[in-house]
């Protein structure tokens, strides 16, 4: 199953990728981004707004 994944270790907490998410998916709470999974469609914006690669698309079991 293909998620959204946060690296926290390089993320800057810019919160740039929340206003992009087009599903309102993300948020910045206590500088500490949010993912609801269930409503985001993996479209990407957000990982291409990343201007230090720390949200990524990848497969990922469901274990995790």
């Amino acid at each position: 199953m293909k998620r959204l994944v946060h690296d926290k270790s390089k993320c800057l907490q810019c919160a740039g990728c929340v206003g992009l998410c087009p599903q309102m998916a993300l948020d910045m709470y206590n500088l500490d981004l949010q993912i609801d999974q269930g409503k985001c469609i993996r479209c990407g914006l957000c990982t291409r707004a990343c201007p230090v690669g720390a949200l990524t698309i990848r497969e990922v079991d469901d274990a995790q």
